[in-house]
């Protein structure tokens, strides 16, 4: 999905154009695909509780492969609603993304799950930045054989069908389910089996219910985990938005100045993921999440102040880029970490709540680009200058950035909890090791005792080795 990404930002802007769309459609456009992932999320989280991981994965991949041939052939068809209709069906496609999460958070232990996503959010990254070296492969490649046009503004549809297909025959015939010991439950719900005397089916509809729900939210802080996701992808998305329309009427760049500008702003991201890894392991939680915040308020100033007029000075409008991505890469890992220990040690369900991530990371993707895409219209209709571009995103990062003092309270509250539970889990086992071994010699004295029991031609009291029989 992000070769795509790293495919479709730089051109589907022209693309839209060439059909008749606008700025607000071309924001529809970006929306279309995050809002059906938002809807879908949970659905699909849910259908991977209770089946194999392998039938939900290739069942999306196969529906991502229809959306892209769509997406691809809305060219040769000649409207833009095909456009649309593809990108929905490869949003509905890639609602097999929150499952990836699921699918690592019932591999490891929680403590590594960190590092796992850390892995996985870098080759994120490097995906989008394979998209320059697509671009410059098929810059000047234009075939027309009938109704199938391949330029630099289909491919990104006819390369993903092609990549969703290979993926559908992996899934169904190469994919690996989660062996059963390593599908961990909680010590809050294992504990629910000895208060209550709820069976494993009970205890999974406890863990997805509305009062686990509210005591992940509220009582672990999880709302704010959420709020941070939502901020994150509302200014990716939006920034992602304006970046290639801006650059094109300010800079007079093309398809491949434009895809690498998104490969920098990959390899920025990489730096700060290494970097919100690398201070999560050594800091408390909360200091890459305040680097994240300062580096974002850190580009907002430079945009107020260089690049809220009418024109668009290169250099200040590239640093900002880099300071706001920089923070959104510092701040997604340590975020995340801490909202898969909230829900593990408040009893959840991680598929349910894997949605209600995803559901939130997918609802700023869908506001980003519309309301991006109307601050263009306004630009491109109205002759306003780019300070209604940057306005539109300060409320957001405000709210968050406002709140942040929670985070505080609720980290010390998580850490509390994690150390308490795992001290608990500890003496649990304890305890059930004593309690085996205590069993096991008692069997043994109680055999020792019944020589007649000890099969005949065994030394029996004087053998040092000694077989017993019922």
């Amino acid at each position: 999905m992000n070769v795509e990404y790293s495919c479709l930002m730089p051109t589907v802007y022209d693309y839209c154009k060439s059909l008749g769309g606008d700025a607000a459609f071309f924001g529809y456009v970006l929306a279309t695909f995050s809002v059906v992932r938002m809807i879908f999320f949970i659905p699909i989280g849910k259908w991977a509780d209770t089946r194999p991981f392998r039938e939900v994965f290739a069942s999306t991949a196969l529906v991502g492969f229809v959306g892209c041939v769509l997406y691809g052939a809305a060219g040769a068809l000649g409207s833009k609603w095909y456009m649309l209709l593809g990108r929905a069906l490869t949003g509905l496609g890639a609602c097999n993304t929150t499952l990836s999460r699921t699918y690592v958070s019932k591999c490891v232990e929680a403590d590594q799950f960190t590092k796992i996503l850390g892995v996985q959010m870098t080759l994120d990254l490097f995906g989008v930045m394979i998209g320059p070296a697509l671009i410059a492969g098929i810059h000047q490649i234009d075939v027309d054989i009938g109704w199938f046009h391949f330029n630099e503004q289909t491919a990104p549809g006819y390369i993903m069908a092609v990549l969703q297909l290979f993926m559908f025959f992996m899934f169904l015939f190469n994919f690996v389910e989660p062996p059963p010991q390593k599908r961990r439950v909680s010590i809050r719900r294992r504990s629910l089996e000895t208060t209550t005397g709820l069976d494993e089916a009970g205890q999974a509809k406890e863990a997805a219910s509305w009062r686990t729900i509210a005591r992940v939210m509220f009582t672990g802080g999880g709302w704010y985990c959420i709020l941070t996701v939502f901020t994150i992808n509302f200014n990716l998305c939006a920034l992602e938005t304006v970046a290639t329309p801006l650059m094109e009427d300010n800079f007079g760049w093309e398809a491949l100045q434009n895809s690498s500008f998104f490969a920098g702003c990959a390899l920025v991201g990489v730096a700060g993921m290494i970097t919100g890894m690398k201070l999560g392991g050594r800091f408390h939680g909360t200091r890459p999440m305040s680097l994240g915040f300062v580096s974002m308020i850190t580009a907002f100033i430079i945009w107020f102040i260089w690049c809220a007029g009418y024109s668009l000075p290169k250099a200040p409008f590239l640093i900002g880029s880099a300071c706001c991505v920089y923070g959104l890469c510092v701040l997604t890992p340590a975020n995340s970490s801490y909202f898969t220990k909230i829900v593990e040690y408040q009893g959840g369900a991680q598929g349910v709540f894997g949605g209600i991530w995803s559901v939130a990371m997918s609802f700023g993707k869908s506001v980003g680009p519309v309301v991006a895409g109307h601050a263009l219209d306004q630009i491109n209709e109205h002759d306003s200058s780019n300070l209604i571009i940057f306005l539109t995103c300060i409320p957001v990062l405000g709210l968050n950035a406002l709140l942040f003092p929670c985070l505080w309270q609720y980290t010390k509250k998580i850490d509390d909890q994690v150390r308490q539970l795992q001290e608990e889990r500890e003496r649990s086992e304890s305890s059930s090791a004593a309690a085996a071994a205590d069993a096991s010699t008692s069997l043994l004295e109680d055999y020792a005792n019944k020589p007649e029991k000890i099969e005949e031609g065994w030394e029996g009291e004087k053998g040092k080795v000694v077989r017993f029989t019922k």
